[in-house]
């Protein structure tokens, strides 16, 4: 398995484990909120006003989802594309024709850029 796979694996299974965490929390504290409305205890509502309990599981939730779907943004920045770039100014040389680059001339052979 090359590495850029087992990255977007592990990508997968961290984004499993944060989703299922996430709606863990969620449902933990739902839960408690709704026993806290059933017994009509006082003083527990004063704990349940402050949404920043259900704000970080929704957030790490959303985050897991991101990355269990791809997680492109995360995957591009960590590992770049295969595509050939000049060596010169970074110029992207896939639709390039000729053996000089399209941006600053310089030349290249398409075996150099193959794998830049």
């Amino acid at each position: 398995m090359k590495y850029k796979t087992l990255f977007r694996v592990l990508l997968k299974f961290a984004g499993v484990w944060l989703s299922v965490e996430g709606l863990v929390n969620i449902v933990t504290y739902a839960s408690s909120f709704l026993v806290a409305l059933s017994v009509q205890q006082r003083g527990t509502f004063s704990t349940f006003s402050n949404y920043w309990y259900v704000l970080g599981p929704a957030v790490q939730f959303a985050l897991g989802v991101y990355l269990f779907f791809g997680g492109k943004w995360i995957a591009d920045l960590a590992l770049p594309g295969n595509r050939p770039y000049c060596h010169e100014c970074g110029y992207d040389l896939t639709a390039a024709t000729g053996d000089r680059c399209n941006e600053c001339g310089t030349p290249f052979r398409k075996e150099e850029t193959a794998h830049a």
